[in-house]
């Protein structure tokens, strides 16, 4: 367990953008279409694709979990904002808030923030081999406030990681991709530690690999994941596999809303020291630019001249 972090956040801070400053002099190659998945949906698909919005995009998130309603006294409403700061470089910060429903009759829960993350990522196209793309990137996760049970572990967590996928030339519906993590952890001072079942105890590594079926709005994704905690002197091991159907709504059905919404559904099973776990997952997100919504002040002084 790292008994630094200033140090370790410092040092990895400094090793993320001596890389950055090394980019490949590949051609450009003209920005994607929005609509692509392009990063994590938690708890369905816990990865972040080297897929980028068109430069100078600012992009709001919204992940109510609505589950929260009958399984627990308090709503999680997980909040973000994404800048594309040019077509090969993406900085995000999100907070973890959460209230009270009183559906159950207990409010004590409260209202509040429980954890802030933030991080960035930069982009290498046709890296380590032509027609590849990859990511490099940086994520932080830090518990603040006086979070309910179960909204975080109470761990500090500093993840450099990497993504490549690349589109298979002849099924261009689909993508394959695999990646590495490794997080570092420390107990946070103010948030008591409270570990899951099959939860890394500390510092580990990951390798990730998988496909998705893109059929424009409905994207079939297949993630899994092994962990260890051998970079720690911790011999535990732990195996994922994330299978999940993504929704991209047409507007139509959101009465022409410039809001995106996207609805999934996914299944967990996973094994490691604490036995076998299955679990399903549903999640809402609305998502919605700054350039959209410029674009509806204008339409609107335009409609009153």
């Amino acid at each position: 367990m790292i008994h630094h972090p200033s140090r370790l956040l410092a040092g990895l801070l400094l090793a993320v953008l001596s890389v950055l400053g090394r980019d490949n002099p590949a051609p450009e190659k003209k920005a994607e279409p929005t609509g692509l998945l392009g990063w994590r949906i938690g708890g369905l698909f816990d990865i972040d694709l080297p897929r980028f919005d068109p430069p100078g995009t600012f992009r709001v998130q919204l992940n109510p979990r609505f589950g929260d309603l009958i399984r627990r006294d308090y709503i999680r409403v997980p909040t973000g904002l994404r800048w594309a700061v040019n077509d090969r470089t993406e900085l995000y910060g999100e907070f973890e808030a959460f209230a009270t429903h009183g559906l159950d009759g207990d409010t004590s829960a409260g209202y509040g923030i429980g954890e802030l993350r933030f991080g960035g990522r930069h982009l290498y196209r046709n890296f380590p081999w032509r027609d590849y793309e990859t990511s490099v990137g940086l994520n932080l996760e830090l518990p603040v406030g006086n979070p309910p049970p179960g909204l975080t572990d109470g761990r500090n967590r500093y993840s450099p990681y990497f993504v490549t996928q690349r589109r298979l030339p002849d099924h261009p519906k689909w993508t394959a991709f695999y990646g590495l993590r490794l997080d570092f952890v420390t107990d946070s001072s103010s948030v008591p530690v409270s570990l899951g079942r099959n939860a890394a105890k500390d510092d580990s590594v990951s390798l990730d690999g998988g496909l998705i079926y893109d059929l424009g709005q409905i994207k079939w994704t297949l993630q899994t994941t092994y962990t260890t905690t051998a970079i720690s002197g911790i011999d535990e091991h732990f195996f994922t596999i994330r299978p999940s159907v993504l929704w991209w709504v047409p507007r139509r059905y959101t009465l022409n809303s410039k809001t995106q919404w996207i609805v999934g559904f996914g299944v967990r099973s996973s094994w490691g020291p604490d036995g076998y776990e299955f679990s399903t997952g549903t999640r809402v997100r609305a998502e919605i630019t700054f350039r959209q919504a410029l674009q509806r002040m204008r339409d609107a002084m335009a409609l009153r001249r």
